[in-house]
């Protein structure tokens, strides 16, 4: 126990201290940078640091310690939930990668690393992204990003597909992803490359006792897309992760990561002529404490983060912005049995301070000739604060679940009163209150196939952007709005499953309506507001199949996805991806696993406000695992072996994907 303190509280105030620094507004890059080595330091030269093992073991270590949310047990029972891990993945780009293995998920929006996802055609706002169960919120239009995580610290994702604002509030209208960090079983070190980007990655993690930890280092420079074409997609980033799971006391888990991200370049369609886009500074800090006393147990945590934007228009002017927010929740609930009936009750509070936007232009001027052939200066043109608000929110969940025969029931629901205020001034405050519920049931038909039905409320309110943002964005002026009405949505959703020792499926049916469905419009050249639609609706059908032989040498994956949505005058809304269908397949040989993926993606003509048309695409990855001793592997892939040109989603502004590329890996147990 002292050495996980001892451990921690470096961790912590080295990290309250890089929070310091580099949250003033005048801090000094050196003295921050120097207080960031100093965090590895202190970590590296703790007794953790040196800790090792005598007997070694597999490198395959994908085990999840933490304990699942109540609602993942309450509502597996009358649907499936999807995890996927990293067995068909070798040094991912991006965290994205883990989840585009579902056939929910598609890219969204614009390239990079701060590219963000749509699940079954919600995306933005209207998904929750959860890390470890702490909520990612963003306020950029596009959404939460995962890409401040390294892919080398996440050991599995899980996809909650369909509405699920009962338990997880206003973002998840659509749905929620969820994060698994890995637990490392024994220390080691790897090593990754890429060729595309020139990317270089190098992690070390390991455990002592109860205390694992993660430490990683990436960087890269432009890609290329299939065409031989510069992409604007560097990077550079630096993390960390600590977790410490006690074997006695009310605290169950304490975690905490940092995430460090530097000129991150935004791969658009407009680069270079019209649009430089970067992302000077990325930071993330947060975490999360589990607690359990006698019938209750809770959970706290936080989410610090600061985005800095730098939009260069060449020969015309740059647009620079800072985000900065503070997010913070508590949950405590407890659960009792009542007439064969298990029931769970939960308090949740939540709230976002000091969220802040500042915004400066700067004119570039023309300079004569005689200036050394300098082309333009740049003069500060204004100064402005563009957002500057606050929220908070309560609710209150109360579920309930049985076990008949053959059929299981869940129903829940909850109340849920929010306050968001406009900290400037202009308008004192907002409120909101909602309720949502839903009820499900599963049957089981025989021993291997299940029936279930699933319905839904759902709603989402305005986020504090949509509500009182007004300011310069890399698509032009946006307006909120304080008249928007909150989204409020109906699901239902139908599963037929089939489980036996050899083969897993599923086919799920689902069609959502949503009221007062929020998007952003153009009122005039170079300006949008946020407005409210009448009506618009997603349906749609998923499936999945595994199948592994019974002597686990050879396993293969079916899936894909069928989605379309419009609004009630018949125009397709914005986001809705194109179908696809993918095949992973995998070969265990003595001790290498080989696999491969073929994704066809189909093409998309139905395209609204600010999306183009997409042209259908095939591409094919192959990779494989090698054992070559009980301490090391080498793992090596080939993506996009066909050197495939297509746009990574509808976006009118999105950039082509990268061509293909070779990525290599080694790791070395300790």
């Amino acid at each position: 126990m002292l050495l996980f303190f001892s451990t921690f509280s470096s961790l912590f105030f080295t990290g309250l201290a890089i929070h310091a620094f580099k949250s003033s507004t005048s801090y000094s890059s050196p003295l921050s940078s120097y207080f960031f080595r100093l965090g590895f330091i202190l970590l590296i030269a703790s007794p953790l640091g040196y800790a090792q093992s005598n007997e070694p073991q597999t490198l395959e270590r994908y085990t999840v310690t933490a304990v699942r949310p109540y609602y993942d047990e309450t509502l597996s029972n009358i649907f499936p939930q999807y995890e996927f891990d990293k067995r068909s993945l070798v040094t991912p780009l991006h965290s994205n990668d883990v989840l585009l293995q579902s056939p929910s998920i598609s890219l969204n929006g614009q390239g990079g690393q701060i590219q963000s996802i749509s699940l079954r055609g919600y995306s933005r706002w209207r998904i929750q992204t959860l890390l470890d169960g702490v909520p990612i919120v963003s306020d950029r239009r596009a959404g939460s990003s995962i890409g401040f995580i390294p892919p080398s610290f996440v050991s599995s994702v899980s996809v909650l597909p369909g509405a699920a604002s009962t338990y997880l509030g206003s973002g998840a209208l659509g749905g929620a992803v969820n994060l698994h960090m890995d637990a490392p079983q024994q220390s080691y070190v790897q090593g990754g490359y890429s060729s595309n980007q020139q990317m270089k990655t190098v992690s070390y993690a390991g455990n002592v006792e109860n205390t694992d930890w993660n430490i990683a280092h990436r960087n890269a420079n432009n890609g290329s897309d299939g065409k031989d074409n510069s992409l604007f997609d560097q990077f550079e980033q630096t993390a960390f992760y600590l977790r410490h799971i006690p074997s006695s006391g009310i605290v169950k888990e304490a975690w905490t990561l940092y995430s460090d991200n530097n000129d991150i370049g935004k791969s658009s369609s407009d680069y270079p002529e019209n649009r430089i886009t970067t992302y000077p500074d990325n930071r993330h800090w947060l975490g999360k404490l589990a607690f359990a006393a006698g019938d209750f147990s809770g959970n706290v945590w936080w989410h610090q983060s600061r985005l800095e934007t730098s939009v260069l228009r060449p020969s015309s002017r740059i647009n620079n912005s800072k985000n900065n927010a503070f997010d913070y929740g508590f949950d405590v609930k407890s659960d009792m049995a009542w007439e064969r009936w298990l029931v769970n009750f939960q308090l949740q509070v939540s709230g976002r301070e000091g969220v802040v936007a500042d915004e400066r232009e700067f004119s570039l001027t023309a300079l004569p000739l005689a200036f050394n052939g300098a082309p333009s200066i740049a003069e500060l043109a204004y100064e402005v604060r563009t957002l500057d608000a606050s929220e908070i929110n309560i609710a209150g969940i109360f579920d309930a679940s049985r076990q008949y025969t053959k059929t299981s029931v869940a129903v829940g629901s909850r109340i849920d009163w929010q306050r968001q205020s406009d900290d400037a001034g202009v308008i004192s405050s907002v409120t909101a209150k909602n309720i949502s519920a839903y009820a499900g049931a599963n049957y089981r038909l025989s021993a291997y196939w299940n029936a279930s039905l699933y319905f839904s409320s759902a709603f989402r309110n305005p986020t504090l952007t949509e509500r009182f943002f007004a300011g310069e964005t890399p698509r032009g002026t946006v307006l909120g709005n304080t008249s928007l009405d909150t989204e409020q949505a109906l699901n239902t959703q139908a599963t037929l499953a089939y489980r036996s020792e050899q083969l897993q499926g599923s086919v799920e049916l689902f069609y959502q309506q949503v009221d007062n469905y929020i998007e952003r419009l153009t009122v005039s050249e170079d300006i949008l507001q946020y407005v409210n639609l009448d009506t618009a609706t997603i349906k749609g059908a998923s499936y999945q199949l595994n199948w592994q032989s019974k002597d686990a040498r050879f396993d293969a994956r079916i899936s894909g996805a069928w989605i379309a949505g419009e609004d009630n005058l018949g125009n397709t809304v914005a986001d809705i991806p194109p179908h696809n269908q993918r095949v992973d397949i995998g070969l265990n040989w003595s001790d290498v696993r080989f696999f491969t993926v073929l994704a066809y993606r189909a093409s998309k003509t139905d395209v609204a406000n600010g999306e183009r048309a997409l042209d259908d695409v095939f591409t094919l990855d192959f990779g494989a695992h090698w054992q070559v001793s009980e301490r090391v592997q080498l793992q090596a892939s080939w993506t996009n072996l066909t050197n495939q040109q297509y746009f990574t989603s509808a976006d009118d502004r999105a950039a082509f994907a990268q061509g293909n590329s070779l990525q290599l890996a080694i790791t070395y147990l300790l």
